[in-house]
């Protein structure tokens, strides 16, 4: 049986109809309620992982989507390090994350400054899919991000820190 945030997410309109048109990835942001800062990451590359991401939701999170410009993901390479360096250099810092192939859930880390990025990137070699940029905004457009706020495990819909 569905949770009430499962259902919340699956009747959202916006949600819904973002979802139903042609995406590659989406990278999904959970604050937790009422757990200091604490966040969880997800990585959905099809409609199932996407409804898996759904089921893991805890109530009363603010969840965000981005299925566009928030964050960049791509294959970690030359390239790509030297993006990560300029945008550091630029802003001080940024958050990173390796999306694994089994599981929609993922570690990310929140790097200051450019040797603190060159010490994380030692030890993930090139190749592997990254996600990286600036900490990304509750961003609700319709669009590129589409942020909801959780009703609680009990299907009421309150005000939380997050």
């Amino acid at each position: 049986m569905p949770s009430h945030m499962s259902g919340q997410l699956q009747r959202d309109l916006a949600l819904t109809r973002r979802s139903a048109a042609p995406w590659r990835q989406v990278v999904i942001l959970e604050r937790l309620a009422r757990a200091a800062g604490t966040v969880r990451w997800y990585f959905a590359r099809s409609r199932p992982e996407l409804e898996q991401v759904f089921e893991r939701v805890r109530g009363g999170s603010a969840v965000s989507f981005y299925f566009g410009t928030h964050m960049h993901v791509g294959v970690d390479d030359d390239v790509m390090r030297q993006l990560m360096f300029q945008e550091i250099t630029s802003h001080g810092e940024l958050v990173l994350g390796y999306p694994s192939d089994d599981d929609v859930e993922f570690d990310v880390e929140l790097i200051s400054g450019p040797s603190e990025l060159t010490e994380y990137l030692m030890f993930h070699p090139e190749g592997a899919v990254a996600v990286w940029g600036r900490w990304p905004p509750r961003a609700n457009d319709g669009e590129d991000g589409i942020t909801l706020d959780l009703v609680d495990s009990d299907g009421v819909l309150r005000q939380h820190p997050h």
